[in-house]
C-alpha cells in the first residue's frame, strides 16, 4: 500500500512539473497578428507579446523589421512552415568585446533558467551568425554560410535572471522564437542596454569576492536552478561565505551597467 502510495505521489510531482513547464513561441513568420507586414517595418522601439524590439536610439533603421513572403520549411518537431520573414536588415553592432548589442535586435525578460530556440535563414552571401546572449555571455550561436538553408540556433538551458538578447552580426531573416522556461515581464527603455558592469566578480574556496565597485551596486545570487539565494547592495568591496557547495550566478547591477558571472564554490 505504501509502496502504491509512493508511486501516486511521485507521478502527481511528475505530472505537475510538466504542466508548469512554459513554453512561449513568438512565430514571426507565421502571418498572423501581431506579426504582419501590415504592422512593419518597426521605426520606434516597442515590445510586443512580451518581446521587445529595439531600433538603434529609437528611431531611424526604417527597415528593421519589414515583413514580406517568404515560405519555408525548419525541420523542427513538428516541422514548422512559415509564411513570411521577419528582416533584422543590419547587425546588432555590439560594442568591441561585448556582447551586448546596440541595435537591431530582440529581447525579452527571463525570470530563471531558459532554452532558446530561433529559426533563421542568412540575410546574403557569405557567413552570418545569429546570436543568443544575456549581454555579457554568448548564450548560443550558429552560423548560416548561405542564404538559402533553413537554420535551428538552439542553446541549452541557462540560468539568466535579466534580459536575453537576439540579434545577428550582419543582416538575417527571422521566422520563429520559442523559449523554455520563466519569462519576466519584458519592458521598454533604452536604460536596460547598458555596458557590462565593471565590477568584478570571482570566487575562492568558499568565498566570494566583490571588487572594483564605484557606485551603489545591487549583488543577487542565483543557483543553477534559477531560485535566488542571496540578495544584497553594496557601495564597497566585499567578500561573504555563506553558499553551498555548487555552482551559482552572480548578478550585479550598478549605475555604469550590469553582468552575470558564473561561480563555482567548494
Amino acid at each position: 500500500m505504501k509502496t502504491k502510495l509512493l508511486s501516486l505521489i511521485f507521478a502527481m510531482v511528475l505530472t505537475s512539473g510538466i504542466t508548469n513547464a512554459q513554453t512561449k513561441i513568438w512565430d514571426l513568420g507565421g502571418g498572423v497578428a501581431p506579426w504582419t507586414a501590415a504592422n512593419s517595418p518597426y521605426t520606434s522601439n516597442v515590445v510586443i507579446d512580451n518581446l521587445g524590439l529595439q531600433i538603434q536610439g529609437g528611431t531611424g533603421t526604417a527597415n528593421f523589421g519589414a515583413t514580406n513572403a517568404s515560405v519555408k520549411t525548419f525541420a523542427t518537431t513538428p516541422a514548422y512552415t512559415s509564411v513570411n520573414r521577419f528582416q533584422l536588415n543590419g547587425g546588432g553592432s555590439p560594442a568591441a568585446g561585448t556582447f551586448l548589442p546596440t541595435q537591431r535586435f530582440l529581447y525579452f525578460a527571463a525570470a530563471g533558467s531558459v532554452t532558446v530556440e530561433v529559426l533563421f535563414i542568412g540575410g546574403g552571401s557569405g557567413s552570418r551568425t545569429m546570436y543568443v546572449t544575456d549581454g555579457t555571455n554568448v548564450l548560443g550561436s550558429f552560423t548560416a554560410t548561405d542564404s538559402a538553408t533553413m537554420q535551428i540556433l538552439t542553446t541549452t538551458a541557462t540560468v539568466v535572471n535579466g534580459y536575453v538578447y537576439i540579434y545577428g552580426d550582419q543582416a538575417c531573416n527571422l521566422y520563429r522564437i520559442k523559449v523554455t522556461g520563466p519569462l519576466g515581464t519584458t519592458t521598454l527603455g533604452t536604460n536596460d542596454f547598458k555596458a557590462a558592469s565593471s565590477v568584478k566578480v570571482h570566487s575562492t574556496g568558499k568565498q566570494v569576492h566583490i571588487s572594483n565597485v564605484k557606485s551603489s551596486t545591487q549583488v543577487d545570487v542565483y543557483s543553477i536552478t534559477g531560485a535566488l539565494v542571496k540578495s544584497f547592495k553594496t557601495n564597497v568591496d566585499t567578500s561573504f561565505d555563506s553558499l553551498n557547495a555548487g555552482f551559482y550566478i552572480v548578478n550585479v547591477q550598478s549605475e555604469e551597467g550590469r553582468k552575470a558571472v558564473k561561480i563555482a564554490m567548494q
